[in-house]
């Protein structure tokens, strides 16, 4: 076999290998996340700021069921998508259940998200959402507690000067702060309503 051969079979079969070995990592991986408790995993303290002004934690929004989202008032469709279907999953829950959960949406963004701006943010969607902000600080703390990927990108010509890149999960979590389970982005109203009514 020439030396030319034998690089091109030593190359295939070390790709062949590490092929393998990241399958069987990522399976291990897989089976290791499985075996933990995701209740154990999303949620927890935060100390933030209402879009009232007012000054509040975790323990404000105990004894009913929540539906957090994290985003920020210059989000340019993703938030705005969000907010207007979790808007018409509260109508199509009808009155009585709708009044079981409680919508917060936090602020990724709170160098700009004044609670003023919150306030007329979010009752543009709906009357009974709540938006929270906070310090930078803050709001990084609840970020963590929720598992919420962010960070600030350039973005010339935007208004801004920047924009901000971040996932868009909605968490349902219980009256005890405890995850119940997680809506997806671009998620059908339909689907939505279904899965929120499993735990109400």
């Amino acid at each position: 076999m020439s030396s030319t051969k034998l690089i091109s079979a030593l190359v295939a079969l070390i790709i062949i290998l590490i092929g393998a070995g990241i399958y069987i990592y990522n399976d291990k991986s897989a089976a290791t996340y499985g075996q933990v408790s995701t209740s154990a995993l999303i949620g927890g303290d935060f100390s933030l700021t209402d879009h009232n002004g007012k000054a509040v934690t975790q323990a404000d929004y105990e004894g009913i069921k929540k539906l957090i989202f994290f985003g920020f008032t210059n989000c340019p469709a993703v938030c705005p998508t969000e907010l207007y279907n979790i808007s018409a999953t509260l109508d199509e829950l009808g009155v009585e259940d709708a009044k079981k959960l409680q919508v917060l949406f936090i602020s990724i963004d709170p160098e700009t998200d004044t609670p003023e701006l919150m306030k007329e943010y979010v009752e543009a969607f709906h009357d009974d959402f709540i938006g929270l902000t906070g310090t930078v600080e803050q709001v990084a703390k609840a970020a963590k507690a929720y598992r919420v990927y962010y960070a600030k990108i350039p973005e010339e010509d935007s208004e801004m000067g920047y924009t901000m890149d971040h996932s868009a999960y909605s968490y349902l979590m219980d009256e005890d702060n405890k995850y119940l389970t997680h809506l997806p982005p671009n998620s059908q109203i339909e689907d939505m309503v279904a899965k929120i009514k499993e735990f109400l």
